[in-house]
C-alpha cells in the first residue's frame, strides 16, 4: 500500500462538482522517488521546482568540492549520497513547493497504485458531500461461548507429558 498525498489547486472550488475540476487535483506519492534519484537534475525541472534546484545545486557543489579535496572514491560517495538523499525527500520537497504556491492539502489517499488511491479517495469524498457515511459503527464484540472447557488431554508436547482430561 501506498500513501499519496492529494493536493488541491488554489483556485479549485469543488472536487465532486465537475469531472474537469476533479481532474487538476494532484496525488504526491509518499515513496521514494526512482526519476529522482537517477535523472535528480531533469525530475526537478520538470516539476518546475526551482528554489530547490538552486538548493540541490549549491549543496552537490559544495559536497562535490569538498570531496574533490579529499580525494580517491569521496567524490562518487558523495555524489550516490546526494542523489539517494535527493530520492527519499524529493516528493516531500515537491508536495513543498506547491504548497509555497498556493495549493493547500486535501487530504491522503492509500491504494495499492494511484488508480486505486484515485478511486479510494474520489468514493469517500463523494459520500461525504452526498451525506451518506459509511459504516462507522465499531466493529461488534467477539462472543465467546461461557461453555467451552480446554481440554487437557495426556499428548506429549514439546517433552511434557499433560495430564487427564478434566471436565467440569
Amino acid at each position: 500500500m501506498s500513501t499519496f498525498y492529494v493536493m488541491a489547486p488554489p483556485d479549485l472550488k469543488d472536487p465532486v462538482a465537475s469531472p474537469h475540476e476533479a481532474d487538476r487535483l494532484v496525488f504526491v506519492a509518499d515513496r521514494f522517488s526512482w526519476a529522482a534519484f537517477v535523472i535528480s537534475i531533469v525530475w526537478i525541472i520538470w516539476h518546475r521546482m526551482w528554489l530547490v534546484l538552486l538548493g540541490y545545486l549549491a549543496i552537490t557543489l559544495a559536497l562535490e568540492v569538498t570531496a574533490a579535496f579529499v580525494g580517491g572514491a569521496a567524490p562518487a560517495v558523495a555524489a550516490f549520497a546526494v542523489a539517494l538523499l535527493f530520492g527519499f525527500e524529493a516528493n516531500g520537497l515537491r508536495r513543498w513547493t506547491m504548497e509555497r504556491s498556493g495549493w493547500r492539502l486535501l487530504g491522503l489517499a492509500c491504494g495499492s497504485d494511484q488508480t486505486e488511491a484515485e478511486l479510494r479517495f474520489f468514493q469517500s469524498l463523494q459520500s461525504k458531500s452526498s451525506g451518506s457515511s459509511p459504516a462507522t459503527q465499531p466493529p461488534a464484540p467477539i462472543v465467546r461461548p461461557s461453555r467451552v472447557i480446554p481440554k487437557i488431554g495426556t499428548e506429549t508436547v514439546v517433552g511434557l507429558t499433560l495430564g487427564q482430561e478434566t471436565s467440569r
